[in-house]
């Protein structure tokens, strides 16, 4: 894993996501380009890597959004232990099966977060939510085969989805 081309993907992925997002907005739905690298190198990297460049690009988000410090750095880790886990009876190759994977991601991740909402703030329409919650987890997931497309040209390995 080359973690100086690591470090420059997540420092693009944080300031576009931090000061670009805008411009790729439909209506409501805001993708999050954290979590198909998370994806991407939970597929790709051994057990200490995947958590170093997962909890990298958890702190990354922790440090360039208004969340609490430390609560995406431990999601992104938890997800991509779990991710790393699975990953020999996932068909890691193909392309549906990497859209899914960052849909589910996505979603329980909003999920989580609305749910942190609803019991700080002691508010929130259920039902927009979820469909903001769907919605925009299911662009991030379309975003995918772009990312992973990228996330390859600039970490090009040919041991990426061979089983292990």
């Amino acid at each position: 894993m080359r973690w100086l081309t690591f470090f420059c993907i997540l420092f693009c992925i944080s300031l576009f996501q931090s000061a670009l997002i805008n411009w790729i907005n439909i209506g409501v739905a805001m993708p999050d380009l954290y979590f198909p690298l998370v994806v991407f190198y939970s597929f790709l990297t051994d057990f200490r890597r995947n958590t170093v460049a997962n909890w990298f690009a958890g702190l990354s988000k922790d440090l360039f959004s208004e969340g609490h410090l430390g609560i995406n750095s431990i999601f992104f880790v938890a997800v991509g232990f779990l991710l790393w886990s699975i990953r020999s009876v996932l068909y890691r190759g193909h392309l549906v099966t990497q859209i899914i994977i960052t849909f589910i991601f996505s979603v329980m991740y909003n999920i989580l977060c609305a749910a942190h909402t609803a019991l700080s703030f002691h508010s929130l329409n259920f039902s927009s939510t979820l469909w903001i919650i769907f919605i925009s987890s299911l662009y991030t997931a379309m975003i995918v085969p772009i990312l992973f497309w990228i996330f390859s040209k600039f970490q090009p390995t040919q041991r990426l989805f061979l089983n292990q």
